[in-house]
């Protein structure tokens, strides 16, 4: 059970850089504008089967006074070997249409 775990974590590993790596849609290319040239992305830096490397995600706390939220920082390490993390990633979160 361990090991599909670390498969599945490795395999949202790959699929994370590569969504990072696509980059977002230039909104110039939306409304028909030529499109500028541009080199392709490198291939992601994880191959199928490798661990995720460690990465640091900044959040808000809320206060539990209802105050001014803390800055926090969340490490993939803090979690290593204690529960299990899932990546989601939603590129057309916040855009507008």
């Amino acid at each position: 059970m361990i090991r599909d775990v670390k498969r599945t974590l490795s395999m949202m590993g790959v699929l994370a850089f590569a969504l990072i790596a696509a980059g977002p849609v230039d909104a110039a290319a939306q409304v028909g504008a030529a499109p500028a040239a541009q080199a392709p992305p490198p291939p992601p830096s994880v191959k199928v089967g490798e661990p995720m490397p460690d990465f640091a995600l900044s959040y808000l706390e809320p206060a539990p006074d209802g105050g001014r939220p803390q800055n926090k920082t969340a490490r993939l390490s803090d979690y290593a070997g204690k529960q299990v993390v899932v990546l989601a990633f939603f590129p057309a979160a916040f855009s507008p249409g």
